[in-house]
Order: structure tokens, then C-alpha cells, then sequence
């Protein structure tokens, strides 16, 4: 366990090449974003958890503020470049919190640097069958704005603010149409119970039961054969569960954190 004995506040620095803020102190706790999203996602979590911990929240090769990759784009070239941050940074047995595609990026670097994570949080691990990825390309280079639009309509069961919707999907629309239809290639194949096999840290899989696009069956599949796991399902509740359910959300993730 790391403790910082100061607050940190780090805002728009860079690390290998990836944008991130950082702020908070105590045990570190990484934040990596969702599929078209950002860290910007993260500000509820931020405050949240930044009270007791020190919080990292990652912009994604190819995402928000970060450097684009010069190859192709996999979930293990994502972890390999956060691997390369993480050690610059000096990050001591961090807590990685992803969210669907970010869930996706912690799943491969822990099975790719194990001893140096405390733990990971898989939130709404995606699953290829439970959703149209393979054709949303179609619908991106028809109206990429319109898309933006809807992606951030779908993403929610309970009632939100007009200028929520708008905030996430400027977070869609802001991600360029390039990287968007590359990343969604990677989802259309991928296979959670597969990807979670060798797995040996500690693992929280948060799912909701309104999610449609990461169903709670997934969760339970991974959970029921990943070693030192446990699922947590959030009730009333659609995919985007880091906004759709914020405190609920920022519980779990401390009762787990506790635990490690």
C-alpha cells in the first residue's frame, strides 16, 4: 500500500504520452474511461473517492487529450502504454477502476502486470453478442453527430438532465471518427469470460440490471470462474453506471478498496 502524506493536483501533465489528472491522496486508484468517452466522465469519481484516496483519471491512447497510438489499437497495446505510464509515474499497488472499454484495458493489465496492481474494478465489462457493434460503423459514417447523440441517450435508465446528455455526448463527439470506428473493431471479437481467464488479482465486476449493453449475465459468468472476485450488481440502473448511479457506484468501490 502507498500512502501520499500530501494532497497531489496534477492537471494536464502527460505520461508517456497520456494525458491524466491527478489528485487526491491516499492508496492511488486509477480511472480509465468508457468506448468515445473520456477521463472527463470521471469528475463525480474524482471528488468522490478523492477524499480518502489519491485519483488518477486517464485519457486513453487515441481518447480526450492523449497522443494517438502509431499502431494498431488493441485492449493489450492500451495496457502496455498505461503499464509504461504507471512506471513513470511510480504507482504503488494502484486500485485500476475501468469503465466498459476501460474495463476491458484493466482486465489485460492485470493479467500483464499483476504484481504491481492492488486490484481492478471491471465496470460493465462488454460483451460482443449483447450489442450491434459490428454495425455501428454504417451508422458512424452516415452521421457520426447523430450517433454521438443517441450513444449518449442510450447510455442511461433513470431521467437526466438535458445538459447531462449534452455533456456526454460532446464526450462522443469530441472523440475522432477514426479512432471510433478502429476501437469498436476490437469490441465486435471480444469475449469477457475468455478474457478474464488468468486473472489473480483482486477483482470487483459492477454491473446494473437496466444494462443492456453489458448484461448482468456477463458479469456473473466472469465472476463465477475468475479466482478472488466478486460481482456487485447496481439496481435500477443503465450501462453508463458511473453517472447513472454515482453513489451507489462510489460505495462499491470503496467497500472493495477497504477490503485490499
Amino acid at each position: 500500500m502507498s500512502n501520499s502524506s500530501n494532497t497531489k493536483c496534477s492537471q494536464g501533465q502527460t505520461a508517456n504520452g497520456l494525458f491524466y489528472d491527478r489528485r487526491g491522496k491516499g492508496r492511488p486508484i486509477v480511472l480509465l474511461h468508457g468506448w468515445c468517452l473520456n477521463s472527463k466522465m470521471w469528475i463525480y469519481a474524482q471528488e468522490a473517492l478523492g477524499a480518502d484516496h489519491e485519483v488518477i483519471a486517464f485519457d486513453l491512447a487515441g481518447f480526450g487529450r492523449s497522443s494517438h497510438l502509431s499502431g494498431p489499437y488493441t485492449f493489450d497495446r492500451h495496457a502496455q502504454d498505461l503499464a509504461a505510464a504507471f512506471t513513470e509515474l511510480k504507482l504503488q499497488q494502484p486500485i485500476v477502476t475501468g469503465f466498459a472499454f476501460g474495463a476491458a484495458v484493466a482486465v489485460e493489465l492485470a493479467k500483464a502486470i499483476p504484481e504491481q496492481l492492488g486490484g481492478i474494478v471491471a465496470v460493465g465489462l462488454p460483451a460482443a453478442q449483447a450489442s450491434p457493434y459490428s454495425k455501428m460503423p454504417r451508422a458512424m459514417r452516415r452521421d457520426w453527430p447523430g450517433f454521438a447523440r443517441k450513444s449518449a441517450e442510450a447510455l442511461f435508465h433513470n431521467a437526466q438532465s438535458e445538459a447531462t446528455i449534452g455533456w456526454v455526448e460532446r464526450m462522443f463527439g469530441d472523440a475522432s471518427l477514426f479512432t471510433a470506428i478502429e476501437t469498436v473493431g476490437i469490441l465486435q471479437h471480444y469475449e469477457p469470460a475468455e478474457a478474464v481467464h488468468g486473472l489473480t488479482v483482486p477483482t470487483l465486476f459492477v454491473h446494473a440490471d437496466k444494462d443492456l449493453v453489458a448484461p448482468v449475465a456477463t458479469g456473473q459468468a466472469c465472476a463465477d470462474t475468475t479466482p478472488r472476485s466478486k460481482l456487485v450488481v447496481l439496481e435500477n440502473c443503465g450501462h453508463l453506471i458511473v453517472l447513472d448511479s454515482k453513489d451507489a457506484f462510489h460505495d462499491a468501490v470503496r467497500s472493495f478498496a477497504s477490503t485490499l
